[in-house]
């Protein structure tokens, strides 16, 4: 019996590889079984064409392309910042937000309101259309996909005035992160323009509700600066269910507040960023 010599170990074992591999291929057509055995399928046959190649950069390569399948992103991110030297990569990072992220943000915002006012809010509304009269009267996950699409549509109008707006970022550095609804980057040539969306739903809810945004907002500009060490012009985009929603004195009042924070207040009612509104007694 021949043995084998050990320069075809590789070899060898690239074809074990492969054999195993194609058992994992049938065993992903069961779908209880699909998600671990499509990933090790994956990773077999990565692992096997590497030996097969005996070169030292596809080896490298398979190192990669198999541990985006085993480890968070973020570490492979950092592994090649640190392989490319690339000391920029460490000041800080921007990332978009995942869709769970964004509704997690709404959702604090919700709450938020709610614990500050001390009132319970719900809403209901068909797509693009707005009917004031059963804002408050929806469930929960109803409000929250309302807030979405409010916060869609202003950024939308909004862009007609500053251009593309980046959106739902968060920035991070040193354990510390911020996030925004949207961000325009000046790329050093000014201050970058930040953007936050306030609906108050419940106009009873105004002051309490805006008086906490722009003392919060002033914290976040302080924030971005720190991690991102740009100056930033943050502008809070304030929605109303109508232009009457609340009175001139009080919009008056906040943009002393917001003034005096170094922030800019923008009011905008529902039905300039694009809803159908209805019944308006909001």
């Amino acid at each position: 019996m021949e043995i084998i010599k050990p320069d075809t170990y590789p070899n060898l074992i690239g074809t074990l590889l492969i054999l195993v591999s194609i058992v994992c291929l049938f065993t992903s057509f069961f779908e209880i079984h699909k998600k671990h055995a499509t990933k090790l399928f994956s990773i077999l046959i990565v692992a096997s064409l590497a030996l097969f190649s005996s070169y030292w950069a596809t080896y490298f390569a398979a190192i990669f392309i198999v541990a985006t399948a085993v480890t968070e992103l973020e570490f492979l991110q950092t592994l090649a910042a640190i392989i490319r030297k690339d000391k920029n990569y460490f000041d800080f990072k921007k990332e978009a937000l995942s869709k769970e992220d964004n509704i997690r943000r709404k959702a604090e915002e919700a709450l938020e309101e709610e614990l500050i006012s001390g009132e319970n809010d719900v809403a209901e509304t068909g797509k693009g259309k707005i009917d004031l009269s059963t804002l408050l009267t929806l469930p929960r996950n109803e409000a929250m996909r309302l807030s979405l699409d409010v916060e869609e549509k202003a950024l939308n109008y909004l862009e007609k005035e500053y251009g593309k707006i980046e959106r739902n970022v968060r920035f991070r550095k040193n354990g510390s992160s911020v996030e925004f609804d949207g961000v325009i980057d000046s790329k050093g040539k000014s201050s970058d323009k930040i953007f936050e969306i306030k609906w108050t739903r419940n106009p009873d809810h105004f002051f309490p509700f805006i008086t906490h945004s722009i003392r919060r907002s002033s914290d976040l500009i302080e924030k971005y600066s720190s991690i991102t060490a740009n100056k930033a012009d943050l502008k809070l985009v304030v929605i109303l269910n109508t232009k009457t929603s609340t009175t001139p004195e009080r919009v008056e009042k906040m943009n002393e507040r917001a003034k005096d924070s170094g922030i800019t207040l923008t009011f905008l009612s529902l039905s300039e960023i694009g809803f159908e509104v209805s019944h308006e007694i909001a």
